[in-house]
């Protein structure tokens, strides 16, 4: 049971933290319970759907489908974030003051629910597919009942819950005249963190050249794996170590966010932050790439081998094989990735080029004994 309780609470505390900033940025506006609620049932049978299809998604786009997928719901989130921003830009102070005349909310709210109903999804849809994973793995292999198991996952989502009201209610007690600002900023930084996010996993398919892998290196000030830099990781996009492409669409997205708002309140001037909105979406740049590298497999949740040496100075790639008959996910803060591995599945890590040293990365699922550390020389 608390197993399940803080897996569940870990995953749905990410999705609940977006929506608390969605509440918020929709006080007053009626009907947002309908779109925001139907954004989380559709982000509920999406990740269901992703987790019946994973195997299939894994394999596809020569081993780098998980990724494009994961990067489009991104992108995706980020045009309707984006869309959200600059539509407010010219209608807050209109909403501002008609919001206190109810009978205009629904008139001046749909189109701004559309967006963030949509986003809501694309969180629910990201966190839930590994919980549903996860859940259905230890039923399948009969390691807690299932009772046992629900009442874990419902007490991991009432506390997830929990955390989200209490943003939503720190967001609220703002005065209304504030509010469109402070909730524009905070959905600005979830857009940057989300583009940031979408091209630190398309390097990590070698679709994206790195641009250097590790600007800087804040772990032993907040590590990723903490309860703050995963929260802050689903707010803003945090990363104790981020790539130069990560840090490049991070700040890339408040630049033409920030000048696409100025722009698009002024006569004359939409073309010209529509054109810039599309640049920063559609800037890219090949990738060299990746030799190939030793096979990794988790067997009885433990990795074999634990220790793997591979090349320094040179970009490679790393099959991860699952033998186990439950799912689980390759992961290394050091490394800045994440990969989950169907049951019977392998995938491909592409890493490097390393720096010689010793690079931890562990199995999500099963923290406590799969553990392991590639050995650059």
């Amino acid at each position: 049971m608390l197993v399940s309780l803080l897996i569940v609470f870990r995953e749905a505390m990410e999705a609940g933290l977006i929506v608390g900033i969605v509440l918020a940025a929709t006080e007053g506006v009626a009907g947002r319970g309908r779109w925001i609620a139907g954004g989380i049932a559709a982000g509920v049978a999406g990740a269901s759907l992703v987790a019946a299809f994973a195997a299939a998604l894994s394999n596809a786009f020569q081993g780098a489908g998980q990724e494009i997928f994961t990067a489009s719901i991104l992108v995706f989130a980020v045009v309707m974030l984006s869309w959200h921003i600059l539509w407010m830009s010219s209608h807050a102070r209109q909403m501002t003051t008609e919001l206190r005349a109810v009978g205009q909310a629904v008139r001046l709210g749909h189109r701004s629910l559309l967006a963030l109903a949509a986003v809501v999804a694309v969180a629910v849809l990201r966190e839930g597919a590994e919980v549903v994973l996860f859940l259905y793995g230890i039923v399948a292999s009969s390691q807690t009942s299932a009772p046992s198991l629900a009442v874990g996952g419902a007490a991991g989502l009432v506390f997830a819950g929990a955390l989200s009201w209490l943003l939503y209610r720190g967001l609220v007690a703002i005065p209304l005249h504030r509010l469109f600002s402070v909730t524009n900023a905070l959905v600005a930084l979830l857009a940057a963190g989300m583009a940031g996010q979408a091209a630190a996993v398309l390097h990590g398919a070698d679709l994206l050249p790195g641009w250097g892998e590790r600007l800087w290196d804040t772990s032993a000030v907040l590590a990723d794996d903490t309860l703050v830099g995963r929260a802050l990781h689903a707010l803003v996009g945090y990363s104790a170590q981020p790539s130069g492409i990560q840090f490049a669409a991070w700040a890339g997205t408040l630049v033409v966010l920030a000048i696409c708002s100025r722009l698009i309140s002024r006569p004359g001037q939409r073309t010209i932050a529509t054109a810039a909105a599309a640049m920063m979406l559609l800037a890219t740049a090949p990738a060299v790439r990746a030799e190939e590298a030793p096979m990794v497999t988790f067997r009885n949740h433990r990795f074999e081998p634990s220790r793997v040496e591979v090349p320094a100075h040179v970009k490679f790639q790393l099959k991860v094989h699952n033998a186990d008959k439950t799912a689980d996910e390759f992961e290394s803060s050091q490394l800045n990735r994440e990969k989950l591995v169907p049951p019977g599945q392998t995938v491909t890590v592409f890493l490097g080029p390393l720096d010689p040293g010793e690079y931890k990365f562990f199995g999500d699922f099963h923290q406590d004994t799969a553990q392991g550390v590639l050995i650059a020389k």
